[in-house]
């Protein structure tokens, strides 16, 4: 039952239940008699605040930085007060104007946290958005406020049980529903309502009020936030000066309730002001935030793009030049003795195909040594019953030493290597070489600023999804980005599955070391190819990038004094460690999260709030996410393009229908071995090799249906 007069609701009696009473036929069983007591009794709102000669102008959806600043200068000239019913979030989001609006004088009225349609979420989540919004004020103006509009109009004229029990929610909580009968409709835009008929339609209803106008009444509706208010802010002087002409006083909503200002905003209690301090924090740290985010999503967003650029450019400029030494003539003269070194922990499925594959090599005077770590499984034995014969011949010489790691391992074969071995090619136990590939690494050293050449490392195993997706990444992001730090000079890793280092370098170094040839330049030769078995699952890829990654940290502290001075290394190849391998793997995962959050909070807006959306942000959200996608795309393409150089060294162009999903996997992945290094790395303590299952699966060009080597 709705009783009395006014726009402002209030529940004087909830349902009550009835009881009946019956009497039923002993012999028929049949109902006799009835009583009902008490009766049932519905809900009973009473509404109160109409007044003869006093109207309240409020504004919903605020506060905006564009029209609610123009709205309170109309009100300051005017002397006209009025009540902002506020958006929690917007309020957040333009403090400096909710204080405006709160030390001008005015009203202030709880409406809601993000303007959801009240009708449609659960109790929690209403208690939840009024609540935000209570916080919200209480931190930022030290006040509470007990007036409450819902969003849309929501069931202030309820006509069923159902409809009141949000307004029995908010009242329980302790607020008041303001309604609003005078509603000119100055959010519509289609057709966008005019200056001149906001301001007739509001002078037309105001009292007294006949029979059968319901929209008479005493509380204005016009809106400062969710759209274009550009005629709302051009009526509003004409529409105070209509109202004032007629006779009737402009008043805050407390005076149609006939109480003071204290009563509806009164300030905090002593006891609670610690508590609202912590809340302004929480809603500075939730600000922050936010725009830390965004910032995040669009410098990344730039940065990666920018970088995929300037590789691709180098990448193709690499590709295009003469990067060959000397003549072709002094080429084939330059025959320099090689060792290939192999150091083995617990490899005896693959150790065997892999130093056959090295004594396969075209390239003569070479020399392989295997050097096992202190393996638990038959790996030595499987070594030397393989190769008796080779051993014998000179052509392998076999290692054993207790475990301490790769880089002890491959000292023991340095200090093993003769005299006259100026090169020595490093390939782990898992890889196999093509049988041109040293005689393609080897030229390079004709050059004796050289120190190191890196090899194009391919995955040869791909027998899954993780494995075709490293497959993608070696081509498109690992020999992609050596192509460009090939003309800069700045190579700064040389990978364990095919390298070849000067010896006189590394022994002037005091021994091998996997992170530097200090002093030399690290060239990369994209035709010196070897096949290696990368992890098949994401466990072990976890495992196998968090050892990569542990060392790269290594590399750039011991090396950061080098940021200091001028060359490749300090300008060029740390710097592309730290920002793209160290920091942007660690936020990636916040600019999928600044896409996913912004892309749902628009269609929410959308949804819940259509004329507070904001297309330009969302569209160049957009923008900005799909140029790096297409440039991303592009750039694999071209990476992929480099590639095909001999029919060989093609690659399998379906590969980069994956791209997408393999970047969007990878960016998670990768951010969480990124911290679990930093923590090891904080920890402190050593390293051990870590080793994955191996299951034998690499074959020679993997994009082709080839033979594996096993059956060579």
């Amino acid at each position: 039952d709705m009783e009395g007069q006014g726009e402002i609701l209030r529940i004087e009696e909830r349902p009550a239940d009835g009881q009946r009473a019956f009497r039923t036929d002993p012999k028929t069983g049949l109902i006799i008699d009835e009583t009902i007591s008490p009766l049932p009794t519905p809900y009973r709102v009473a509404r109160y605040g109409s007044s003869p000669k006093q109207v309240a102008i409020t504004f919903d959806d605020g506060p905006d930085p564009q029209w609610t600043p123009k709205i309170l200068d109309v009100l300051k000239a005017e002397k006209a007060p009025a009540t902002f019913f506020l958006i929690g979030i917007q309020a957040d989001k333009f403090g400096d104007i909710t204080s405006r609006i709160y030390g001008e004088g005015h009203e202030i009225g709880n409406h809601t946290f993000t303007h959801p349609d009240i009708s449609n979420i659960s109790h929690g989540f209403m208690k939840l958005e009024l609540n935000l919004t209570e916080q919200l004020f209480g931190s930022r103006l030290g006040i509470r406020t007990v007036l409450f509009r819902p969003p849309y109009s929501i069931d202030q004229e309820p006509d069923t049980a159902d409809q009141v029990r949000p307004l029995e929610t908010t009242q329980d909580m302790g607020y008041i529903t303001v309604g609003d009968k005078i509603d000119p409709n100055d959010w519509r835009e289609n057709p966008r309502r005019t200056a001149e008929q906001i301001t007739a339609d509001v002078l037309a209803h105001l009292p007294p009020c006949a029979a059968n106008d319901q929209r008479c009444g005493n509380i204005i509706l016009l809106h400062d936030g969710g759209g274009n208010r550009s005629e709302t802010v051009r009526a509003l002087p004409k529409l105070i000066e209509g109202i004032r002409a007629r006779g009737f006083q402009i008043v805050p909503v407390y005076q149609l309730l006939g109480r003071t200002k204290a009563d509806i905003m009164p300030p905090l209690p002593g006891n609670e002001r610690w508590a609202a301090r912590l809340n302004w924090v929480g809603f500075w740290l939730f600000d922050i935030g936010i725009k830390g985010i965004t910032w995040i999503f669009f410098l990344g967003d730039l940065l990666m793009t920018g970088r995929l650029l300037f590789v691709g450019i180098f990448a193709i400029y690499d590709r295009l030049r003469h990067q060959g030494y000397g003549t072709p003539a002094e080429q084939a003269a330059f025959r320099p003795k090689v060792a290939v070194l192999i150091p083995a922990y617990n490899e005896e499925k693959v150790i065997e195909r892999t130093v056959r594959a090295a004594l396969d090599s075209v390239y003569p005077n070479l020399r392989v040594i295997m050097i096992d770590d202190g393996s638990k499984d038959a790996t030595l034995d499987v070594a030397r019953k393989a190769f008796a014969r080779e051993v014998v011949a000179g052509r392998v010489l076999i290692l054993t030493k207790p475990n301490a790691g790769k880089a002890e391992a491959l000292n023991l074969g340095l200090q093993h290597l003769r005299a006259d071995e100026e090169v020595f090619v490093g390939i782990d136990a898992d890889t196999i070489i093509a049988p041109d590939a040293i005689s393609h690494l080897v030229p390079r050293f004709i050059n004796p600023k050289v120190g190191a050449v890196a090899g194009n490392a391919k995955v040869g195993n791909r027998v899954n999804l993780w494995t075709r997706w490293q497959a993608l990444e070696y081509i498109t992001s690992q020999n992609f980005e050596r192509r460009a730090l090939n003309v800069l000079g700045a190579v700064s890793v040389v990978p364990g599955a095919i390298g070849a280092w000067r010896t006189s370098a590394v022994r002037a170094l005091g021994a091998y070391h996997t992170d530097t040839v200090a002093g030399y330049r690290v060239e990369y030769e994209d035709l010196a190819l070897a096949y290696t078995e990368a992890p098949v699952n994401a466990n072990g890829l976890m495992r196998q990038r968090f050892r990569w990654s542990f060392g790269i940290l290594q590399a750039v502290w011991k090396h950061s004094s080098a940021f200091a001075r001028k060359g490749a290394l300090g300008w060029v190849a740390l710097p592309n460690i730290v920002i793209f391998q160290i920091m942007l793997p660690l936020v990636s995962p916040f600019i999928d999260l600044m896409f996913t959050v912004g892309a749902i909070w628009y269609f929410l807006q959308k949804y819940f709030h259509p004329e507070s959306a904001d297309p330009a942000s969302f569209q160049r959200l957009i923008v900005f996410f799909v140029a790096f996608l297409v440039i991303d795309f592009l750039a694999s393409s071209v990476a992929f393009a480099l590639e095909r150089r001999r029919p060989e060294n093609r690659e399998d162009i379906w590969l980069l229908s994956q791209v997408w999903l393999q970047r969007f996997a990878y960016r998670q992945l990768f951010s969480l071995v990124l911290l679990k290094t930093l923590k090891r790395a904080l920890e402190g303590g050593r390293f051990a090799w870590d080793k994955l299952e191996r299951t034998a699966a690499v074959r020679l060009h993997p994009s082709k249906p080839r033979d594996s080597v096993e059956a060579r």
